[in-house]
């Protein structure tokens, strides 16, 4: 009995052994690869992110094949209002070719190790990162040609993506891969996939207020769309992250109107009862106001946007937009 168990046990460590030999023999992993990407880019208008990668090939030129033959796998993670299936187009330069169109993978198409499609893969191997809500989408491109390593074919591969952002305010942090199709999306695999996300990216000079993925919220105005003559309600959540005014239950709202030429229209920054936020419990406050009112704006003038932040008793603590002491904004929209 102890004989046959000793045999067994044996069997599975050559069988062991002869994986180890085979990935050691034939290996073309990749190197972690860094980002190129601006900081901000204008709403419904093309920005250009690059990525720049490498091989290391090491492969046994004594073995029966001594040769790894796959396709580039190259995965984007951006906010689904981007429309990037149809808007985004992705290219490569390499030492083994260049090429100007990458494929994106249909949903139709099943990754082998999930037994999800791509996108949903992709999603469940990386996640959203470090942004705190997900509005995420992520798009798995391949490449057209097959390409062929043999020993020491350590190449550079530059990744460019053009993709024509949405219409939307907002701050995200962007995710990346380089993969193998060889490999596909094997949880354990950290050879053959490597993954990043982007420092923090903004969408500039679209619509509607910023929607922030990286920065705690912690303040928005309802509803979102509103008018200058509308009812709002100004909430402060000090619940989400430490503030500078997380000691205080005495909150006041410190605020400028502004008008249609960008300029300053009326500015409302005191310590009083009509600035004054309620208490909601768990560190959560808030305040209706009538803007046209609040602001003393005549009927005619109309406000098109407002900028805040919140205050203590005091007036000299300041708490604003990424509890920085830059203000919030909000603008006006019509229905």
């Amino acid at each position: 009995m102890k004989m046959k168990y000793l045999i067994e046990n044996i069997r599975y460590l050559y069988l062991l052994l002869g994986i180890a030999v085979v990935i050691f023999l034939i290996q073309c992993g990749l190197n972690a690869f860094t980002i190129e990407m601006p900081d901000s880019g204008n709403a419904n208008e093309v920005a250009v992110f690059k990525l720049h990668g490498s091989t290391e090939s090491v492969i046994d030129n004594s073995a029966p094949d001594p040769t790894y033959s796959t396709r580039l796998l190259v995965g984007i993670m951006v906010p689904k209002s981007w429309n990037a299936r149809q808007n985004a187009v992705l290219s490569f330069k390499s030492g083994k070719g260049d090429e100007a169109n990458m494929v994106l993978i249909p949903d139709s198409e099943v990754e082998p190790a999930s037994g999800l499609n791509w996108s949903n893969a992709a999603k469940r191997r990386f996640g959203i990162g470090p942004n705190l809500f997900d509005d995420f989408e992520w798009l798995v491109y391949r490449s057209n040609n097959v390409y062929v390593f043999r020993n020491d074919d350590d190449i550079n591969i530059d990744v460019t993506i053009s993709c024509k952002l949405g219409p939307e305010n907002m701050i995200a942090k962007l995710g990346f891969f380089l993969g193998s199709s060889k490999e596909n999306l094997r949880p354990e695999d950290t050879d053959y996939t490597k993954f990043a996300f982007s420092d923090q990216f903004e969408v500039k000079n679209g619509t509607g207020e910023v929607i922030d993925f990286v920065n705690p919220q912690l303040s928005k105005i309802e509803p979102v769309k509103s008018l200058d003559n509308d009812i709002v309600t100004f909430t402060f959540d000090s619940g989400v992250t430490h503030t500078a005014l997380s000691n205080t239950d005495d909150l006041y709202l410190c605020a400028k109107a502004y008008g249609e030429n960008n300029t300053v229209i009326s500015e409302v920054c005191e310590q009083t009862a009509r600035t004054r936020l309620s208490a909601l419990g768990g560190k959560r406050y808030r305040l209706d106001l009538w803007p046209k009112g609040f602001f003393d704006v005549p009927s005619d003038v109309i406000i098109s946007r407002i900028e805040y932040h919140y205050t203590d008793v005091t007036g000299n603590i300041k708490v604003g937009f990424a509890n920085t002491a830059d203000p919030f904004k909000f603008t006006f929209i019509c229905r």
